[in-house]
Parts: C-alpha cells; structure tokens; sequence
C-alpha cells in the first residue's frame, strides 16, 4: 500500500477521537472526554465537507454482506458522490481539526494509537482521494484498492456477544459498563441499556440483533394496544404508527439507534394503557 497520511484519514481520527474519549471516561478524566466532544461537535458539524466526507467514509467501512452486484453498484454511487465534494474546503477543514486535537487536547502518541482496521481504513480513504480527482495512484492500483474494498463489502459477519468480545479489554468493560449503569440504570428500559451498551462498545451485530428485537416487540404490543383501545384519536393515529415500526430499518447507524430507542420508549407507554 501506498505512503499513507494517518493525520487525514476521515474516519482513522473519528475513531481515535471516539476511543480517547472511552478511554478518558473510563479513567474517570471527564474533562478530557469532553474536550473531545466538542472538536467533533465543532468539526464533524453537519453541512461541512468533513461530515459528509466521514458519512460517505462510514457507510463503505460499515457497509457489509453484500453481493458482488450490490457491492459494485456501491462502489460506482460513492464515486459519483465524491465528485460533489469541495476539495479545497475538505483539506482546510481537516487542517483545522487537526489543530484542535493538538493544541485542545495535546496528547503525545494521539495519532499512533493501533486501529485494529486500519488497513480498510487506509484503502478507503485512498479511494476517496482518487475519486475525488487525487490523480495520485496509477490506475492499476486503484483497481487493486476498489477490489480491496469490494472484497470487504461482501465479507461473511459473524455474530458476536457483548461480553465475549475478544477485542474488549475485560477490565475497561466491566468499569465502563459500571459508569453507564449508575449514569443511566434509572431513565432507560432494559432493551435501551442493552441497545445503548451494544453502541458503546461498537458490537454492530449485537446493536441489529437488539433494534429487530425492539421492532418486533413493537408490533406485538402495537396490536395488543389497539385490541382495547377506546380512544378515537389514538385509533386515527394506527396506521401512521404501524408504518412507523415497518420502515425502522435493521442498522447500526446513530439515527437508527435513536429511532430504536424512541420506539422502545413507546412499547412502555403502549404497555401502560390508552390513556
């Protein structure tokens, strides 16, 4: 591969950011996870180039168990959106994020923190440089790197548990996991804390599995609900909310999982009778 530019890579420093701030919260060092917070809040803002950079950088590296059509056709999309991106205002956005992270932060070894992914991580943002007019690599390369990641979108996923997760340091889970229970135990359901714990450590396959079991509570309580219910507004209203719980698609995206847990919140309300 390729000389690759760590300090640029979209969705390398997303991730270095998300796991610093694990880390810091973890160690009990909330200001620091803070800091953190705001350079994404600041940075990854949605309408910046750098936010529909990472989007784009996150559907391919997130994006999985496809066909080799689906996977081509993918491909092909994301090239077409790359050609929308201003160039010029990407690379300044990315030099003022990485001002941010050295003088707000001013971690020594930020930037050289392993990333089990890192190969794909470097194969796709390659891509979006070439597709966006980079002219660096010689077109065999890009072919190289395009079935890289074709090969990458139809890979097998196999499931994995939450507490099993061989990535997982077991002592920072069960403290992190300690933090989020006493923070969150007493305002979420048990579905929300498992979905919430499942985003937290980045198990997408367990985040699916939860969202579906969530949906298909849903639609089990939605017509136990509406078997006694009296109100007419609330009876005006099924049709809407049933299509609600059909189109929750089964992802692991931040605004399927807030959909998700919306949803959960309504199961409680729907098992708390029509009134």
């Amino acid at each position: 591969m390729a000389k690759h530019n760590k300090k640029r890579n979209v969705g390398l420093i997303h991730e270095q950011l998300v796991r610093y701030a694990s880390e810091k919260i973890v160690a009990g060092e909330e200001s620091k996870a803070e800091k953190v917070i705001s350079i994404l809040d600041r940075h990854f803002k949605e309408g910046s180039e750098l936010y529909k950079e990472f989007r784009l950088f996150n559907a391919l590296v997130h994006t999985r168990d496809h066909s080799k059509d689906i996977a081509r056709r993918i491909i092909l999309e994301s090239k077409a959106a790359c050609k929308q991106h201003n160039n010029s205002k990407l690379r300044s956005e990315k030099s003022l994020l990485i001002r941010s992270i050295n003088y707000d932060l001013n971690s020594r070894g930020f930037y050289g923190k392993r990333i089990p992914e890192y190969k794909i991580f470097a194969t796709v943002q390659a891509l979006l440089n070439e597709w966006r007019g980079g002219d660096r690599l010689p077109p065999d390369e890009i072919v190289k790197y395009e079935t890289v990641l074709e090969k990458w979108i139809t890979r097998e996923v196999k499931d994995q548990t939450m507490d099993r997760n061989s990535a997982a340091d077991p002592l920072a889970f069960k403290i992190m996991a300690e933090k989020f229970n006493k923070k969150y135990a007493s305002c979420l359901n048990s579905d929300q804390a498992c979905l919430l714990e499942y985003k937290l450590l980045g198990n997408d396959a367990g985040i699916r599995h939860q969202i579906e079991k969530i949906k298909n509570l849903a639609e089990i309580t939605l017509q136990n609900f509406y078997r006694s219910c009296n109100n007419e507004v609330l009876n005006g209203k099924k049709d809407l909310v049933e299509n609600k719980i059909r189109s929750l698609e089964i992802a692991s995206d931040d605004s399927t999982v807030t959909k998700a847990l919306m949803l959960s919140s309504l199961i409680e309300e729907m098992e708390g009778g029509d009134e």
